[in-house]
């Protein structure tokens, strides 16, 4: 059973989508766009006088200075800037994916109640993970929301947006105290698996193993709770100006925890890396982490819908399961849905 660990579906981009309103949601996707790198030249501007929009066509429009301008963030196939439950199925039936972990990341919307509708009409093809108020993490109003997402909406996991703590100056805020109780609901819930977004792409590589050093003080302080952080082992801070690419000492010790798995999720970097299918950059990351860390800590994911501006949702499969033919067939089957199955508790049949 193949399982992707890193996927995305959602309504209308330019709708409220759990937002308190459709304008609060658009101000949401720029300022998240304004931090994200890209190799066009049209990067977005900050500046409060541009009309930012959603476009069609997987394209964020605005105007500045009198010129229209767009930035490419999703593939053209995306016309509406949708992706449904059902398209993702169609995309999953032709790619050979059987089940998907669905990502609720605030950029596409705060989306408990539309994940809830999914898994309930297809139960064997999508996992949820919830979406909280990070930042308020120690109140009661989303302990109760956390509970509700996991009891009574069918959620397995969170998607914790740790991201969040460094845009209000405080990077490792979660590990403060007053968040235990929050942490306690989670281990008393028996939730197994949270997904760290700490985004690296904006990142240097002085401040992403910061970001990863203080996870990794979370993750030895509540070794009960297994976490995935979302492109975690990132090749973008780390290649030089020449292209040369090496992990730094002590990074990939991080991974070693018990509780901390990868999220193989390589092709989503081919487009600001200048990679070329099947990836033979990623393919080496990939045999390294296999090698020193192991079949069993890590987890394949594609990042659909927005990996097809790169390369086909099959294509994110392919280059690892037909090309990296140095892991061996029962491992390949860890990667590609047992581990994910294993942590998330998924009865798999298989």
């Amino acid at each position: 059973m193949i399982i992707d660990g890193h996927c995305h579906i959602f309504p209308y981009l330019g709708g409220a989508s759990g937002w308190e309103s459709a304008s609060a949601h658009i101000t949401a996707m720029e300022s998240s766009l304004c931090r994200t790198p890209t190799t066009e030249a049209t990067q977005l501007s900050e500046s409060p006088n541009i009309r930012f929009r959603v476009g069609k066509f997987g394209r964020f429009e605005w105007t500045e200075a009198g010129s229209e301008r767009f930035r490419q963030v999703f593939p053209p196939s995306l016309q509406d800037m949708t992706a449904s439950p059902e398209f993702m199925i169609a995309q999953m039936n032709h790619a050979g994916v059987d089940m998907v972990v669905l990502h609720n990341d605030k950029f596409y919307g705060k989306l408990n109640n539309y994940f809830a509708y999914a898994i309930r009409e297809y139960p064997s093809r999508f996992i949820g993970l919830a979406e909280i108020n990070e930042l308020e993490a120690y109140k009661e109003t989303e302990i109760l929301k956390l509970r509700h997402a996991i009891k009574d909406l069918g959620m397995k996991g969170i998607y914790f947006a740790a991201s969040r703590f460094c845009e209000v100056g405080n990077p490792g805020g979660y590990n403060d105290k007053k968040f235990d109780i929050f942490w306690r609901e989670v281990i008393d819930l028996g939730i197994p698996i949270i997904y760290w977004a700490l985004y690296p792409w904006n990142m240097s590589a002085e401040v992403n193993m910061e970001q990863l050093r203080l996870f990794s003080i979370w993750a030895d302080r509540f070794p009960e709770v297994a976490s995935v952080p979302v492109e975690g082992l990132c090749a973008h801070p780390y290649v030089s100006r020449n292209g040369q690419f090496r992990y730094p000492d002590g990074l990939l010790d991080m991974f070693k925890k018990p509780n901390v798995y990868v999220d193989a999720t390589y092709p989503i970097e081919a487009g600001t890396m200048g990679w070329e299918y099947p990836y033979p950059e990623a393919q080496q990351l990939i045999k390294e982490q296999y090698e020193e860390l192991g079949a069993h800590k890590l987890i394949w994911g594609s990042d659909m819908p927005n990996v097809e501006r790169n390369c086909t949702y099959k294509q994110s499969l392919t280059y690892l399961k037909d090309y990296c033919d140095f892991i061996s067939p029962e491992n390949m089957k860890l990667i590609l849905g047992g581990n994910a199955a294993r942590i998330l508790k998924i009865q798999t049949g298989a």
